[in-house]
């Protein structure tokens, strides 16, 4: 630390104080790689204690190679399931399309499936547990020209040289500073669940598309679990006590084994809902507050995308901290800012044309649609592969 004759301290790289506010996939990431570069990070997260909550998650080759950096990436594949095989079938259930990505995991390196608990389990280990605070919200955050500070629900309050918003999509750090930043719903909803194993034994994925809808059957180490799409009204409510009925009722023309694995919903509370909305802002950081994530640039599930997106990010700010000082950090964000924008926008933009053509309401459209799929070309596949994981981080 200098001080710069004007009374005004400078603190260097991995000596600036740096507080993470959630403790998910972007957050711990961020923490673990900070730690490695001689930092000593503060993570705050709402929830009182790390649960088995989620679903499962796909991790791509970029987010593979974060992982790598934490030491991590055998756990993950220890953990997770790698596939290569890609089964696209028509609402009956007739498959329509078989593809194979060997030759993106070949060049890459596997795409992995994992529970989620079970990644942020791996992602703590790679984190000094002083450095996570459970139980724990931010309550206000005062930005000043040397340094923010920030109010917490306990009612202390710290000065940082800088702030980073990691809790997600409807990031409460990123309404206190940036304001209301509305979503963009996408037109579907869904639900998630869990099925026996045993129903049915993929050696990959298989999705089910029909007209405006759509179930995926996504694979993990002894797991099985489904994922929906419905195209619904924005604001459409899902009251618990009638989702089974409503699920049901939504793919009771669905063939293959989908009745089989409706008939396992027995317990509506178990069954997860969201709807899917991606994000567009100008600006990720104002002052000395950063987004990083999802709360920074959510995007639609359709290609699987989040979490390593969110893990690239945090690759990025972390090494854009390693050169950036306590006076002049707001340059160090523009800088990652700059450097992730191109690439965010492009996965974006095609996780949304994905999306219309997986969830077309038409009828013409939809069987254009899956005719198209019989005839496109494995290597077509590769391609599209390809541009996404070419790109630098």
């Amino acid at each position: 630390m200098a001080n710069n004759g004007k009374g005004q301290n400078i603190r260097y790289g991995p000596d600036m104080k740096v507080l993470i506010i959630g403790a998910g996939v972007a957050g711990l990431t961020l923490a673990g790689l900070l730690e490695r570069r001689g930092f000593t990070p503060r993570v705050v997260e709402r929830a009182p204690a790390f649960g088995k909550v989620g679903y499962v998650i796909v991790i791509w080759p970029s987010g593979s190679r974060v992982l790598k950096g934490l030491g991590a990436y055998e756990k993950l594949l220890e953990e997770g399931c790698q596939f290569t095989n890609y089964y696209i079938s028509n609402y009956k259930g007739e498959v329509i399309k078989t593809y194979t990505i060997d030759p993106v995991a070949e060049k890459y390196g596997p795409i992995i499936s994992i529970y989620r608990p079970e990644l942020i389990d791996t992602l703590i280990d790679a984190v000094n547990p002083e450095f996570i605070n459970m139980n724990m919200t931010v309550d206000k955050i005062d930005q000043g020209p040397d340094t923010a500070e920030v109010h917490f629900s306990d009612g202390s309050t710290e000065q940082y040289d800088l702030v980073i918003g990691c809790d997600g999509v409807r990031s409460k750090t990123r309404e206190q500073i940036f304001g209301h930043i509305p979503l963009t719903y996408s037109g579907m909803s869904g639900w998630g669940f869990w099925i026996d194993p045993d129903l049915s034994k993929p050696d990959g994925i298989v999705e089910y598309w029909g007209k405006g809808k759509f179930i995926g059957v996504w694979p993990t180490k002894g797991r099985l679990s489904v994922f929906t799409s419905v195209k619904m009204e924005e604001k459409t409510v899902d009251p618990v006590d009638t989702r089974i009925d409503r699920i049901k009722e939504c793919f009771k023309e669905f063939g293959g084994v989908v009745p089989d694995m409706l008939d396992q919903l027995n317990d509506p509370n178990e069954i997860y809902y969201d709807t899917y909305n991606d994000m567009q802002i100008d600006s990720w950081s104002k002052g000395r507050v950063v987004l990083v994530g999802d709360s920074a640039h959510a995007i639609l599930p359709n290609a699987g995308a989040g979490v390593s997106m969110a893990m690239e990010s945090a690759a990025v700010i972390a090494e854009e901290l390693c050169r950036a000082d306590s006076k002049y950090v707001e340059h160090a964000l523009k800088q990652y800012e700059s450097r992730r924008r191109p690439r965010v926008k492009k996965v974006q933009n095609q996780s949304r044309m994905m999306g219309k053509l997986v969830y077309s309401n038409s009828s013409i459209l939809s069987t254009a649609r899956d005719y198209f799929l019989k005839v496109y070309s494995n290597d077509l596949v590769y391609k599209y592969w390809d541009s996404m994981l070419k790109d630098p981080i």
